[in-house]
């Protein structure tokens, strides 16, 4: 039966009988569960939709799976497929239609057609599939799933605000091609969703308030001279990250948004709640810590005009004794230069990025010395090594051509 569904375009919502009962309904009738939920899962996505076709006496495959005892299970299975299809492919109206079967349930009993054995939910879904109004839609009809977080602890903020999608726009006027400015259009609609869909999410975010203890750093190392007690007493006392990779240790929607550079996030979260520029994560770093390792240009001047909490946020020093200036010699490996630009203005970007945080911070913490006693413009030198002699190599010969 399976095979033969294949064959044809509605797969098993083809139409078998004069009663206009589908092949789907069929396999109901004759009670075959594993066959009912193996043509569901093949059913292609353009015919989602046809899951609410009436046969003559105006029952639908959810109101056969749910007539019999028997069946109960299936129409569970069934619905949780059906949902979770639904949101993976963005179809608004069948998921109107099948939320309506459960809106009646309460949050425990909704929770099995909602999420996943994995702890995925149709939020996280829709959120990945990039279908942002529909995930808005889920967030306001089962607002249980806003905090819900996945097997990697992630919540649907978490996954928005690192979602490289999300947040591109594009300038439909900037299109000569009726194609190319209908893609445009169709990418301008999904950014207002993706924002509409973060500020609903981060009104009901409080991760910011789950932060790490501040060390008082009002005294800076200067000397590379014996053990300093500052800072042992830094490293017994700040917390450490379980993971050592980087990217394990920034999961706040703050600081996940802050490397994305998604401006959008980062505002709507310091708007509504201005504390949470002072949030810091288990390697110690605040937010001008991230945006400086990230690159992220405008998330760092947006920051450095909050002025009363600019003092604290300049001289705070991570788990590893960096200041902020050292930051900018602690390069993201992930980070991929424009290809455009030869080593040169690479080297100059990396230098102006040194300026640019030397003019924020205070005087004396230039010279201030990290955990293995350098200094910032130390460990710049040092990160930048292989970037220098690649500049020195193409000044001389670019030179060798010029003459």
């Amino acid at each position: 039966m399976k095979q033969l569904c294949e064959d044809v375009d509605e797969h098993g919502l083809h139409i078998l009988t004069i009663h206009d009962d589908t092949v789907l309904q069929a396999a109901t009738y004759a009670k075959t569960p594993d066959l009912v939920l193996r043509l569901l899962e093949d059913l292609p996505d353009r015919h989602l939709d046809k899951l609410t076709r009436q046969n003559h006496v105006g029952n639908t495959i959810l109101h056969e799976t749910a007539i019999s005892n028997k069946s109960l299970e299936v129409a569970k299975k069934l619905l949780e497929t059906a949902l979770f299809r639904t949101a993976r492919y963005g179809k608004v109206k069948i998921f109107e239609f099948l939320a309506k079967k459960i809106s009646g349930y309460d949050e425990e009993n909704q929770r099995q057609f909602l999420q996943r054995r994995d702890k995925t939910t149709i939020l996280h879904i829709a959120i990945l599939a990039n279908h942002f109004e529909l995930a808005l839609q889920i967030a306001i009809k089962f607002g249980q799933l806003v905090g819900e977080q996945d097997a990697d602890g992630m919540t649907a903020l978490q996954l928005l605000s690192c979602n490289r999608e999300a947040f591109q726009r594009a300038d439909v006027l900037n299109y000569v091609s009726s194609a190319k400015r209908e893609a445009a259009r169709k990418q301008e609609q999904k950014y207002k969703s993706a924002l509409q869909l973060a500020k609903f999410l981060i009104k009901r975010d409080t991760s910011w308030e789950t932060t790490y203890p501040g060390i008082d750093q009002s005294k800076p190392v200067l000397h590379k001279f014996g053990g300093s007690a500052t800072i042992e007493k830094r490293v017994e006392e700040a917390p450490m990250s379980s993971s050592g990779t980087e990217e394990g240790a920034t999961k706040a929607p703050l600081f996940l948004a802050t490397r994305s550079g998604y401006v959008e996030i980062v505002q709507e979260i310091l708007t509504l709640y201005p504390q949470a520029v002072e949030h810091i994560d288990e390697r110690g770093r605040n937010i001008l810590h991230i945006a400086i390792k990230y690159r992220q240009l405008k998330i760092f001047k947006l920051v450095t005009e909050i002025d009363l909490s600019l003092m604290r946020l300049v001289r705070k020093l991570d788990n590893e004794g960096n200041s902020i200036l050292h930051t900018v010699g602690k390069k993201n490996k992930e980070y991929v230069p424009n290809k455009m630009q030869g080593p040169v203005r690479e080297l100059q970007d990396e230098l102006l990025w040194f300026e640019r945080v030397k003019n924020v911070t205070p005087p004396h913490f230039i010279d201030h010395r990290n955990n293995q006693k350098l200094t910032a413009v130390r460990l710049f030198d040092s990160s930048n090594q292989e970037l220098l002699q690649k500049a020195v190599e193409w000044i001389v010969e670019d030179t060798v051509k010029m003459q």
